[in-house]
């Protein structure tokens, strides 16, 4: 089997001449879009052998209509984010080359975070991973659902463009980073209303413009991981290590392909080869061969050279 078909018969769920691997990492400002960003993915796949490429996407989402989102009502204010903007251009032109590159041999996708967890961390203007519980988007849509639930709307029909753009240039699908499913967060009614429906809207464009290889990654811990049963996906990913369901639990709630088993902070972050053989081992005796897809629960810690990612891959060949 090649790495085309033997992620296409993962996702199936048929037998495999070997689990396939998929891992990330996040690279340096300078490498978020254009050549540099090509460049640097297409070393990684190179040096870890990974079976798909995993387009990182490090890039602002550009509000439209106002400079910054200070109060729930300046959501309304939002418009969408041309298609032409230079940013999503340079990004576009990455993918492009890494396409050029290896998308004869390997699936690629690109990453897309959710309409709620782009709309928190853009409201300064820029891009701001500070408020990584969410704080910020979840109290405007307590406090003014109507407005911020608009915002949302605008930021996932720019999102959904985005993601059909790069299928039509020749991605299999994208890689959708979901936030907002803690147990803690939102009522399942309030979910669906204020999440679930605004993420459908760039998983059903992608779906419609020819998505073959939707990963979903639920992100954070204490997940609802069945608030995300129907979504239009074809693989899941999350980490089970941060009071989530088990990989196996998970797989009954949501019925898909499965990619995980290693802890994305754990003997990977350490490069200790033996501990990622035995990770390895341990998660193929317990999950099995079949509907499943080696990788970590997120992106892995730290400064990790890419042949460490060869190790766990082979390791899942022994």
């Amino acid at each position: 089997m090649d790495k085309i078909q033997r992620v296409r018969c993962a996702i199936a769920g048929h037998e495999v001449d070997r689990i396939p691997a998929g891992f990330w990492t996040h690279f340096p400002p300078a490498a978020s879009t254009g050549r540099a960003m090509a460049d640097a993915h297409l070393d990684f796949y190179r040096r870890s052998g990974v079976d798909f490429v995993k387009v990182m996407n490090d890039n602002p989402y550009r509000l439209v209509g106002l400079d910054r989102i200070d109060r729930p009502s300046d959501w309304r204010r939002l418009r969408p984010e041309p298609r032409d903007s230079s940013g999503r251009l340079a990004y576009l032109d990455g993918v492009k080359a890494i396409l050029d590159a290896v998308g004869h041999e390997a699936l690629v996708i690109v990453t897309v975070f959710n309409p709620f967890a782009t709309a928190n961390d853009n409201r300064s203007g820029s891009l701001d991973f500070s408020d990584l519980t969410f704080g910020g988007i979840s109290a405007h849509l307590k406090e003014d659902p109507e407005a911020t639930a608009a915002g949302l709307q605008v930021i996932a029909e720019s999102l959904a463009m985005l993601a059909v753009d790069c299928i039509e240039a020749g991605a299999a699908g994208v890689f959708f980073s979901a936030n907002g499913a803690e147990r803690g967060r939102f009522s399942e009614e309030q979910f669906e209303r204020h999440i679930g429906r605004t993420d459908r809207v760039v998983l059903d464009a992608a779906r419609a413009a020819g998505a073959t290889f939707n990963l979903l990654h639920v992100c954070g811990a204490d997940q609802r991981l069945e608030a995300y049963a129907g979504y239009p996906v074809d693989v899941v990913n999350w980490a089970p290590q941060m009071s989530n369901p088990s990989l196996i639990e998970g797989r009954r709630l949501l019925g898909k392909t499965v990619l995980g088993g290693l802890d994305q902070s754990g003997p990977l972050s350490t490069a200790s080869r033996p501990a990622i053989e035995r990770e390895v081992r341990e998660a193929v005796a317990a999950f099995g061969a079949r509907g499943f897809m080696l990788g970590a629960g997120c992106a892995v810690t730290g400064e990790v050279d890419p042949e460490v990612f060869a190790w766990a891959r082979d390791a899942a060949t022994a």
